[in-house]
């Protein structure tokens, strides 16, 4: 997947860069990204939804959608292939997550993601689009 780039200069986490040209679409960029380095996404079909209510600052809100997304993913196996943002503010995000119960035979395990952290947490504006680099605690 291209829509996104991997962070290589860290050592013992991992980590995600993504561009956007809407804040909606770079909230939806990012969790797509985190789930895609779990395993690969464009084999997970959008059976089930989760909703994701997240409240708090940039660029913390981002750090924190992740996390909810990963609860899902820890709690219940949820993998989400498909993002739709209802509701993204600068202190607020709704979002829709589309996908599917990992399954170890179907999906092919990539990183065990425990966190995302604020370590190194940016989502500002650079020019005409939108930036965000998140670090995984791994």
């Amino acid at each position: 997947m291209s829509f996104y780039e991997t962070v290589d200069k860290i050592t013992a986490d991992a980590g995600i860069r993504v561009k956007a040209n809407s804040l909606e679409e770079l909230f939806c960029k990012a969790l797509l990204a985190t789930f895609n380095e779990i395993t690969d996404i464009e084999k997970v079909p959008p059976k089930e939804e989760k909703l994701l209510q997240v409240s708090g600052e940039l660029p913390y809100l981002l750090a924190d959608l992740i996390n909810l997304a990963i609860v899902y993913h820890d709690a219940e196996g949820f993998v989400a292939s498909k993002c739709e943002p209802i509701e993204v503010r600068h202190d607020f995000a709704l979002i829709k997550l589309y996908g599917d119960n990992y399954d170890p035979q179907k999906h092919e395990p990539k990183l065990v993601i425990k966190a995302a952290t604020y370590h190194d947490l940016i989502v500002e504006r650079q020019g005409d689009l939108w930036v965000a680099q998140v670090i995984f605690d791994i």
